[in-house]
């Protein structure tokens, strides 16, 4: 049963609440006002900064995970207010909105945003979302593509499909003592009961408010982060066409710029703007080179990254890579990359032929491969770009995020040898011409000898 059936009855209308001054927000004209919403039945704080009237376009940002809601925007909001009209609010279950035993999943939080801001304004407008909030508003602008004109997400959190996502938290909570532990706490607690100690189908443990209660103990941040690791976008991804900019932080221990390669692959004609040093709160940690970055986005230029995607071309010439000491990373045009006993390859905006890899680690990025993958005993990551052709593993694994398979023959993945193969997919696709798109955003173990059908 969908959650959507168990909020609680619309209530009455009430007389609307006064507007109050904002006082994290000096000097911005900023008032706050509560809201009341449908979806959850409960108020949301909503507050409008800058401008009175102006005919810029307005700005919608959307806050992430944790209790400080639209504060986290607290370092750019006066800086937009001097020329546009911003809107922001606590999403419920955060902040000073109402909060309660709901489900806060990306759709829900999508159509509060939808009932108490996108009617206000009436008109399209620019869409900001960070970590939570950038999963939330992409979602929102699949839902909604006539509100918005323009979107830009920051350090988006999740993303990944689940057991992909929580290697990287593992392996960023042992590396490292987490100064943002508790985003990482949350997600990696959710993730732990969904793994460990949720049995039952999620749609059951999300959409019961007893279930949610027993396994999720009715917390809204564990709620919203359970959500939010369960969910595949591999479809709204692809179905974006608003001008999207990505902004990551080359630090973050929270959602990797392996997400951003991956969304930026994805979603057509994105960008994506790293900014080296920062972390997970890029507006909070770098907020001068993070608020020229999405000023000048706003302005309508798009000087802050051309598109990322390289074009899918046949590469040039007759150029064969080989691993070499001190010769590990491949840019450029390759009719065959022979990467044999490499301990850390990377191929990187590159467009080639054949890739055979034999007692290697590689990862793959922003390239395409046209011909066909061969791996034996290796690791492979792809990231972005596309793979042709036939892919064949023998005792080796595939990690692919927001890759595009156009598979030559009946089959995406065939083994070979005695070893059980590992597949795990992030909201990647198959595309084959005549034929509607096949996505991928789960895991597979092949046996020796069998294949994975296109």
């Amino acid at each position: 049963m969908r959650a959507l059936a168990l909020v609680v009855a619309l209530l009455g209308a009430a007389p609307a609440p006064a507007q109050e001054p904002v006082e994290w927000l000096p000097g911005s004209n900023a008032t706050a006002e509560p809201v009341r919403e449908t979806v959850f039945g409960g108020q949301v704080m909503v507050y409008r900064a800058g401008p009175p009237r102006s005919q810029e376009t307005p700005v919608v940002l959307v806050h992430g995970l944790g209790p400080n809601g639209a504060r986290d925007w607290s370092s750019l909001i006066p800086v937009l207010a001097v020329r546009y009209p911003v809107y922001a609010l606590d999403l419920p279950g955060f902040g000073q909105s109402d909060k309660g035993n709901h489900l806060y999943s990306p759709d829900n939080l999508a159509r509060v945003i939808e009932e108490v801001i996108g009617s206000r304004i009436g008109a399209p407008f620019t869409l900001v979302g960070h970590s939570m909030g950038g999963v939330v508003s992409l979602d929102y602008t699949a839902r909604y593509p006539q509100r918005v004109t323009r979107l830009v997400l920051v350090d988006a959190a999740g993303v990944l499909q689940r057991s992909v996502y929580a290697d990287f938290l593992a392996r960023a909570n042992a590396q490292r003592a987490l100064g943002e532990s508790q985003w990482l706490d949350t997600v990696l607690r959710a993730i732990q009961l969904r793994t460990e100690r949720v049995v039952l189908p999620t749609d059951l443990v999300l959409g019961i408010p007893a279930m949610r209660q027993r396994f999720l103990r009715g917390d809204p941040s564990t709620i919203a982060a359970f959500a939010l690791i369960e969910r595949d976008f591999s479809a709204a991804l692809r179905a974006i066409r608003a001008p999207t900019l990505l902004i990551w932080g080359t630090g973050d221990s929270v959602a990797p710029l392996r997400t951003g390669q991956a969304l930026a692959s994805a979603i057509p004609g994105a960008r994506l703007a790293v900014l080296e040093g920062a972390g997970h709160t890029p507006q909070q940690e770098a907020p001068e080179r993070f608020n020229s970055l999405l000023l000048g986005e706003l302005d309508g230029g798009q000087a802050a990254a051309p598109p990322y995607a390289l074009p899918r071309t046949r590469p040039q010439g007759e150029r064969v890579g080989r691993c070499a000491p001190g010769a590990q990373e491949f840019r450029g045009d390759y009719a065959r990359l022979e990467l044999e006993n490499c301990s850390g390859a990377l191929v990187s905006d590159a467009r080639v032929g054949v890739l055979r890899a034999a007692n290697a680690a590689v990862r793959v990025v922003n390239s395409h491969i046209l011909d066909g993958v061969e791996a034996s005993a290796s690791r492979l990551e792809l990231t972005g770009g596309s793979v042709g052709g036939d892919i064949v593993l023998d005792a080796s694994r595939l990690d692919a995020a927001g890759v595009r398979f156009e598979p030559g023959g009946a089959s995406l993945v065939r083994t070979r040898g005695a070893a059980p193969i590992m597949l795990r997919f992030s909201v990647s696709e198959v595309a084959r011409p005549g034929e509607a798109p096949r996505y991928l955003h789960t895991i597979y173990q092949l046996a020796p000898g069998a294949a994975l059908a296109r």
